[in-house]
């Protein structure tokens, strides 16, 4: 089995194995993540808004992680850091349910698809622009559209694959998704605040 490929299943592993535990934090999750970088843990952080239905205040609650993710990203830090107060997050019951049945799963079938593809960018270059695109994300993580907050949790998880397997195709796909989720939430905005603009002027 080659490195790249051993590399592929351990997500799935690490994250298998650590759901197990009676009780899940968002740091036990990135500390198992963190030695293998910024890549696994975008995916980690990605799995909470994969699903349709979230706890009121979730969305945004990860777009934050995005933020600050994205920010140790353009300014080069080596491995990943999260305030104590996001460490300490539980996941529920049910959280851990979802992320072991559908989750897990889903990762074990993205992982047949990557493997490293030929890039042009030195890795500093990348990482910034993956920082980048992660940052927008977040912020659009902030829009009340309903079940907006898959396209991001998708395309952040693509850009996680990509930045560990130095996967030209996911990358690429990933910073497209970007382009489109960021032009879908600034619309979204923009609709929603004529909407809103219509409804107290006929309140008046």
């Amino acid at each position: 089995m080659s490195r790249n490929q051993a590399k592929r299943e351990l997500l799935s592993a690490i994250i298998a194995e650590t759901l197990d535990d009676e009780v899940v934090t968002l740091g036990a999750l990135a500390d198992r993540a963190a030695q293998h970088g910024f890549g696994l843990l975008m995916i980690v952080l990605s799995l909470p808004t994969l699903f349709p239905a979230l706890p009121p205040g979730l969305a945004p609650f990860v777009g934050f992680l995005y933020v600050v993710l994205a920010a140790q990203m353009l300014i080069g830090l080596e491995r990943p850091w999260l305030p104590a107060r996001v460490r300490r997050y539980r996941l529920s019951a049910r959280a851990k349910q979802m992320l072991r049945q559908r989750g897990v799963r889903f990762l074990r079938r993205v992982e047949q698809f990557t493997r490293p593809r030929q890039l042009w960018i030195p890795d500093a270059v990348l990482t910034r622009v993956v920082a980048i695109a992660v940052l927008l994300l977040g912020i659009a993580l902030f829009s009340p559209l309903p079940f907006f907050h898959l396209l991001p949790a998708l395309t952040v998880m693509i850009l996680g694959f990509g930045l560990i397997n130095r996967d030209a195709s996911f990358l690429a796909g990933g910073l497209a998704l970007t382009a489109g989720a960021v032009s879908v939430a600034v619309v979204g905005a923009e609709k929603l605040a004529v909407l809103l603009h219509w409804f107290l002027g006929r309140g008046q």
